[in-house]
């Protein structure tokens, strides 16, 4: 998926966000967008190159809330977990990179092999078994998982 055909899909969240914004004081998307000088940092701490899809979804998009879907924001802000401290609580190995709390303990992510992001999304057990696709590439995650409003 492109960020063009993306861009099509979440319009009725966005329009659904704003309905939302000002009737009950909430969005369904929280916008925590970073810099590329934090998501280079993240990548330096996690010691893994992340997908460039994800880095561009990261920079315009939103960290948060997006939808259905709740995605770890790269920086930390108060109350919530962030990309790299998850990654080195689940996984010291630094092996698999989690992005989002799938709710049960376990979360999706992107393998990490020879220091570099896989650009499939996997869901990753936290106590057995081995990691599973989720999805092609992250638009492809963030659709199926965060229009489901």
């Amino acid at each position: 998926m492109d960020f063009a055909e993306f861009d099509r899909l979440i319009e009725p969240l966005r329009a659904r966000s704003a309905a939302m914004q000002a009737s009950h004081g909430f969005t369904l998307i929280d916008a925590c967008t970073v810099s590329a000088q934090e998501l280079l940092d993240a990548e330096q701490r996690l010691g893994a190159t992340l997908p460039p899809q994800y880095k561009t979804f990261m920079m315009h998009y939103s960290g948060g809330q997006f939808g259905s879907v709740d995605l770890l924001p790269i920086t930390t802000s108060p109350g919530r977990e962030d990309v790299v401290s998850v990654s080195e609580r689940e996984d010291p190995a630094g092996s698999f990179v989690a992005v989002a709390p799938v709710g049960t303990g376990d979360y999706w992510g992107f393998p990490v092999i020879d220091g570099r992001c896989s650009d499939q999304v996997w869901f990753h057990l936290h106590d057995a078994g081995d990691p599973e696709p989720a999805a092609n590439d992250f638009l492809t995650f963030v659709a199926n998982r965060g229009l489901t409003v």
